[in-house]
């Protein structure tokens, strides 16, 4: 066997090698650890939002016009510490399980940029549904859907119901007011009853109420409310009579009605149209006064009628003289009787002068007279017979001259009729007159003269 080895005691002064071996592990091991990068820290998750509809508010009642209108606010809570955007509300009003109508809202939180805050609450707009069918029953219940957004761009919604209070009882009617009565009666100066009068309220509360009297001259009002107002009453031929009443202090109103004067009227005779002869002559025209008491005045529209007199205050006889008819035309002329109230005329109707022989003109351009220069001329005549000559009174006819003037064509022809005449220059210094003479050839002749002033040569 070998010998053991002999083993000296360690000097504790002297590292171990052991000691040694394990230092340098160590210190290898914390050396690697140092050259390692820092681990990164985590990135926290993205939250949702989550929204709970926590409590429905709803009120109901009739609409304005036929149906009912409900308003709703819908109150609302973030739970999940996100905040949410409430893009709109849908509510569905149900009768029981059947759905009566729905309404959809957007934007139902302007107030708040329709924004829920993250684990906050908000309150939504009152918003209006208004069911205008009148066949629709009043909802008993209310369903309403909430649509969402979140930071992550995803849609959710909330859900939540609840029942619609009971519509409220209509108020009560007021009490009918307490009403009155009017009575009276309406006669005449004399005391006489007036049937049929009108009695009516102008003004105030009872405006409009009208009666009438009766036989008797008996009127009455009912249902009259308190008021103080105008009453009126009018009757056929009478002044209307009016007076300050108040219900009820005054339950009664008479009325005196003074008659009314007759119109003023009058006739004549004769009246309408009346014919006068040429020669003229006094006429007469007999005025009556029918009712009234007014006066009458007359007139004429033409100088050849003349009245006498011209005016009266009853009935009388007016007397027209009408001026003898020179013309060769009839002419008419009226008369006319005025009063208050009314008039009447009468038309006078005159014939025309009936001549013995024809009654002509001979014209150029209108004139009978005419200035002619010194070098002469061509001119037409026209030959007429005046207005209101009798047909066939003037017929044929033939001109002549007194000096040089010559015609261009027949001197003679049939009314109306032409004639062309020439007038030659005038050689001398001094003016001349010439004229063309017309005769008619019928029995009761008749003749006309154009003047021709010819200037002389300078």
């Amino acid at each position: 066997m070998p010998a053991p080895e002999s083993r000296q005691p360690r000097d504790p002064r002297r590292p171990d090698r052991h000691g040694k071996r394990i230092c340098l592990v160590l210190f290898a091991v914390l050396a690697a650890a140092c050259d390692k990068p820092s681990p990164t820290a985590p990135t926290p998750p993205t939250l949702s939002a989550n929204v709970a509809i926590t409590s429905i508010s709803t009120a109901g009642g009739r609409a304005a016009t036929a149906g009912f209108e409900y308003r709703t606010v819908i109150h609302l809570r973030e739970t999940a510490g996100a905040a949410a955007t409430i893009v709109s509300v849908d509510l569905t009003f149900m009768d029981g399980a059947d759905v009566i109508m729905s309404s959809h809202h957007d934007d139902p939180i302007p107030a708040a940029a329709n924004v829920c805050p993250a684990s906050g609450a908000v309150d939504t707009k009152e918003l209006m549904t208004v069911d205008a069918d009148a066949g629709h029953p009043y909802a008993t219940a209310l369903q309403v859907r909430i649509t969402y957004t979140d930071s992550t761009a995803t849609a959710r919604a909330a859900n939540g119901s609840s029942a619609v209070p009971p519509l409220a009882a209509p108020p009560p009617e007021p009490p009918p007011p307490q009403t009155y009565s009017l009575t009276g009666a309406v006669s005449d100066e004399a005391g006489l009853a007036i049937a049929g009068a009108r009695v009516e309220v102008l003004n105030g509360a009872n405006a409009g109420v009208i009666s009438t009297t009766d036989a008797a001259g008996a009127y009455a009002m009912a249902r009259l409310l308190p008021d103080s107002f105008r009453l009126r009453a009018s009757a056929d031929g009478h002044d209307s009579g009016e007076q300050d009443v108040t219900v009820p202090a005054n339950p009664r109103a008479d009325f005196t009605l003074r008659r009314r004067a007759a119109p003023c009227a009058f006739t004549i005779a004769p009246a309408g149209t009346v014919d006068a002869p040429q020669p003229g002559g006094r006429f007469n025209v007999a005025i009556t006064r029918t009712s009234g008491s007014c006066g009458w005045q007359a007139t004429a529209d033409v100088g050849w009628i003349s009245l006498a007199p011209v005016n009266g205050s009853g009935s009388d006889t007016l007397v027209y003289t009408v001026a003898p008819n020179t013309n060769f035309t009839g002419r008419i002329g009226v008369i006319a009787i005025a009063w208050a109230g009314g008039s009447a005329t009468l038309t006078v109707r005159q014939a025309n002068d009936w001549p013995a022989f024809c009654v002509g003109t001979i014209t150029v351009g209108g004139q009978s007279s005419i200035a002619v220069p010194a070098s002469g001329g061509q001119f037409t005549a026209l030959i007429a017979a005046v207005p209101g000559m009798p047909p066939g009174l003037c017929d044929v006819w033939t001109a002549s001259v007194n000096g040089p003037i010559t015609f261009a064509g027949s001197n003679t022809g049939r009314t109306p009729g032409q004639l062309t005449l020439v007038v030659p220059p005038n050689a001398a210094v001094q003016p001349r007159v010439l004229w063309v003479s017309i005769k008619w050839d019928s029995p009761s002749g008749g003749n006309a003269q154009l003047t021709v002033n010819q200037s002389g040569t300078p």
